[in-house]
């Protein structure tokens, strides 16, 4: 058997197989010769769906579970998968099924059974330190009112601010009044403890999910397995359960301190590749528009061009802050942003943030027409596609509701982008652990956040993966007229 699911040259037909690929690795065998999975074919051709269960694929594809001494799943499973190799032959998907779906379940398998190991000492006690600061917070939120009421509790927060502190209040509805995180950010100026039950929110999720949750999760020589979702998404891109690893966040202070407590294994150290605005070159090579694409080649700071577009400043003269103001407003518009939107981010007038986009449009010419031209097609065909054809369907097009179309509008911008980028990851994973199995057998992946990739390997062996990781990574878009940048680094810790 062992020989059989290691043997390139007899072709094996499977569903679902990254769990049956973690138990060969786990072995020593290393699968070989599997030309289909029928739930990655099946995920490919409908992403929408939630289900890809061969009981439910059957009948969906005109096929009857008939058992015989087999079980009826068993018995359907080659006519199952040759109408879905000529379903994806037909819509251009068995290059991006063959060559990366399928050679991924494999890596995804490996890097699980690998898992990312924690410092769980030094852990436990930063996750004493958010426990004790989120009870002084919640002390202190019941200090300043007066009494001891339930700080998780929307009614009971409601009425605390706005019927006895009398704050400014939203339109109350049936279920009371909104607590939620943009009404407690208008209130930030008008009150302080607005301020602190934010705080409050922030450290308690921190607490919970992460102190606790990693430290729950992690098995007992403090490994953490994460379960890689290769089918969960839309749009094409990875998802990480039980624990997810991918939604630490990064953004506070507080959030990415957890990275420290991420290590390697005991004499080795992290190598960490990062593709540097991954979205924003796509979309000048979407697009075509040459000023874009002059900015990337040239080397200039796409963030800082704009800026100085936006504000009509000379590229010297722009500030850090303002930089940070056209990072917004760049990848505003690869996500659909409105005028409103980004007055509400920017903290300016609509009038002003409306100007700022007008004034974008005119720095890139090409991009207004690339994006309206991605909603129309995607409203006459029902889909967008990626640079390699993986579909996105987008019904919310045709729905009767503005809000809904409008949603759907967001998700046409941004689903070719976003999805071109998955599947640039997704490549990258295979050639580079096709290359480490080649050139570095010292180094092993162990986990991939949206653009990011994470290594361990021996100090004496960490340049050397490095440079792989950066070369591999580079090379899926070598044929681009605009490159594809690696930012790579080397710690003791993912925090570095």
């Amino acid at each position: 058997t062992a020989a059989l699911f290691s043997d390139p040259k007899r072709a094996k037909v499977i569903h679902d197989g990254k769990p049956l690929f973690a138990l060969l690795l786990a072995h020593g065998i290393v699968p070989a010769g599997f030309t289909m999975d029928t739930a990655l074919a099946a995920y490919l051709l409908d992403p929408l769906s939630s289900d890809y269960s061969l009981s439910r694929l059957a009948p969906m594809y005109g096929l009857t579970l008939r058992g015989t001494e087999l079980p009826a799943e068993l018995c359907v499973l080659p006519a199952l998968a040759q109408v879905l190799h000529d379903r994806a032959q037909e819509q251009g998907l068995l290059p991006l099924l063959q060559e990366t779906e399928l050679p991924l379940a494999v890596v995804l398998a490996d890097m699980e059974n690998a898992g990312f190991s924690v410092d769980t000492d030094a852990l436990a006690v930063y996750g004493k330190m958010l426990g004790e600061r989120e009870e002084e917070l919640r002390q202190g939120v019941c200090d300043a009112v007066g009494y001891t009421f339930n700080l998780n509790s929307p009614k009971q927060l409601g009425e605390v601010l706005f019927e006895e502190m009398k704050l400014p209040a939203p339109k109350k509805k049936k279920s009371g009044y909104s607590t939620d995180a943009e009404t407690l950010e208008k209130l930030k100026g008008v009150h302080p403890i607005a301020e602190e039950i934010l705080l409050y929110r922030q450290l308690s999720k921190l607490y919970s999910t992460y102190a606790v949750g990693l430290l729950t999760a992690a098995d007992a020589t403090g490994r953490l397995h994460t379960d890689f979702k290769q089918s969960l998404t839309a749009t094409g891109r990875l998802s990480s359960a039980e624990p997810n690893l991918q939604n630490i966040p990064i953004r506070t202070p507080a959030g990415r301190e957890f990275r420290r407590y991420f290590i390697p294994s005991d004499g080795y150290v992290l190598v960490d590749a990062d593709y540097s605005q991954i979205e924003l070159r796509l979309l000048a090579i979407l697009s075509g528009d040459e000023a874009m694409i002059r900015a990337f080649t040239s080397g200039t700071d796409i963030h800082t061009m704009t800026a100085a577009s936006a504000f009509r400043i000379p590229p010297e003269e722009v500030t850090p802050a303002l930089r940070k103001s056209a990072k917004a407003i760049n990848f505003g518009i690869v996500y659909g942003i409105s005028a409103f939107s980004l007055s509400q981010d920017l903290h300016i007038s609509v009038a002003e943030a409306k100007e700022y986009i007008e004034h974008y449009m005119q720095t890139y010419p090409a991009i207004r027409g690339y994006l309206e031209s991605s909603v129309e097609h995607a409203a006459e065909v029902g889909y967008t596609e990626t640079l390699y054809g993986r579909r996105r369907y987008i019904p919310e097009l045709k729905s009767a509701n503005g809000a809904v179309r409008a949603l759907g509008r967001r998700m046409a911008l941004n689903a070719p982008l976003q999805g071109t980028a998955a599947d640039i990851v997704k490549m990258a994973m295979v050639r580079v652990a096709r290359a480490l199995a080649e050139e570095l057998p010292s180094a092993r992946m162990i986990m991939q956040v949206h653009d990011e990739l994470v290594l361990e390997c021996p100090p004496e062996d960490a340049d050397r993966a490095a440079e792989i990781l950066r070369r591999e990574m580079e090379g899926v878009g070598s044929d681009f007229p605009v490159p594809l940048t690696v930012d790579v680094e080397i710690g003791h810790n993912w925090l570095k």
